[in-house]
């Protein structure tokens, strides 16, 4: 290659590097200006900076409690260094990492379906190729990060439920070593081994609630997200599939697995139902959450 064509070559990379750096800086202000717009609004842990002080202050009480390191720590010079237990501070750190993780995820999802929306309608909002295909192409390429942005939405929802479960199995149960048991395992144990002898977290409305959402196998039910979540890790994507016979006068389709356990199994929406079911379990977590802390407190409470 001659210094001519490495020069050319420099020099694209750096306007491609420079998109790249300006996309990935670019996106959370984005999400976050068009945030305001959105409807439904994606849900949140706390709704301003007062309760949003109050949650961390209870999630420190909880912390130490369940005997993790509190956020600052007064030593004198000869003081012995305290040992403390760092596994409540990270269980915790995961519940609110994943279900800000999983609103980024609906919000992303969200972005570009309002731009796949405004590209099928109104073009002239961005300046498209003039090419009838590569215009084509360009729509087509926004309406698939749509769902793979809803796909993955779908599995952090899932895996917030995880983390929550993990949290659940130490403050009940002392388990910490947290792989294959889920969200459901861990209260159907709690179902089956704590409340017979703990008659306060019986009656508890906070108990009700999750043990609800959690047996529900209706569209805003855990047991319907779990499905889903595994579907599409394990068999589907949400999009549907393309019918290879539509376009062949040569041949019909025979029966095709992957169809059936679409259509009656997976049961995809369009853009915007996957969307409303997106808030519906985006809302649970971040209302449920609580819920989750009450019924910890009440527990730990319970056994002094």
């Amino acid at each position: 290659m001659n210094k001519e064509n490495k020069d050319e070559l420099y020099d694209r990379f750096a306007k491609v590097l420079g998109d790249a750096v300006a996309h990935a800086a670019n996106e959370g202000l984005v999400l976050d200006r068009l945030e305001e717009f959105f409807s439904p609004k994606p849900a949140q842990l706390t709704e301003n900076d007062t309760d949003a002080e109050k949650l961390q202050r209870r999630l420190e009480a909880l912390t130490l409690k369940l005997g993790g390191a509190p956020e600052f720590i007064v030593s004198g010079i000869n003081d012995e260094k305290p040992k403390y237990d760092t596994y409540p501070n990270a269980a915790i750190s995961e519940v609110l990492s994943v279900f800000h993780r999983s609103r980024r995820s609906v919000t992303r999802a969200q972005m570009y379906l309002t731009g796949s929306y405004l590209l099928m309608t109104q073009p002239d909002v961005v300046n498209l190729p003039e090419d009838e295909a590569t215009a084509s192409l360009f729509k087509h390429n926004v309406e698939e990060v749509f769902w793979e942005h809803a796909e993955t939405a779908f599995i952090r929802l899932s895996s917030f439920w995880d983390r929550v479960g993990q949290l659940l199995d130490f403050i009940f149960f002392g388990i910490r070593q947290y792989e294959r048991d889920g969200f459901a395992a861990v209260m159907d144990r709690i179902n089956n081994n704590i409340l017979p002898i703990n008659s306060e977290l019986k009656k508890s409305v906070d108990w009700f609630a999750l043990r609800k959402y959690q047996t529900s196998e209706s569209e805003d039910g855990f047991k319907w997200l779990l499905r889903r979540r595994n579907l599409i890790v394990h068999s589907l994507h949400l999009q549907p599939l393309v019918d290879f016979s539509a376009d062949h006068e040569l041949f019909d389709s025979a029966y095709n697995h992957l169809e059936e356990k679409l259509i009656n199994k997976l049961k995809p929406g369009n853009a915007e139902e996957e969307i409303a079911r997106l808030h519906l379990h985006l809302e649970a977590a971040a209302s449920l959450f609580h819920y989750v802390l009450n019924l910890s407190e009440q527990y730990l409470n319970s056994r002094k």
